[in-house]
């Protein structure tokens, strides 16, 4: 089936069935990158648990970056300067 085909049978699709077929999308593409987002016998909750318990998160914040506070302090007081004038 080609492509344009497909597109025209999806936009006539319920919303709840679009949301299916882009979760089935997710499923497969993530299968394909040897990726499985399957979890039958563990519930979402715990699911995400795991996820993020295995995810290395990084923490950025503008205070603990000294350009990122000067760039701030220039725009704040350029801004300050500004409604002043």
């Amino acid at each position: 089936m080609p492509l344009t085909e497909l597109l025209s049978t999806v936009s006539q699709l319920t919303h709840e069935d679009k949301l299916r077929l882009i979760h089935f999308l997710l499923l497969a593409v993530a299968k394909e990158e040897g990726c499985n987002l399957e979890t039958a016998n563990v519930n979402p909750e715990q699911n995400l648990l795991n996820q993020l318990a295995s995810t290395d998160a990084v923490v950025w914040s503008p205070q603990a970056d000294t350009q990122a506070v000067t760039a701030l302090s220039n725009l704040l007081r350029d801004a300050k300067e500004k409604a002043n004038a």
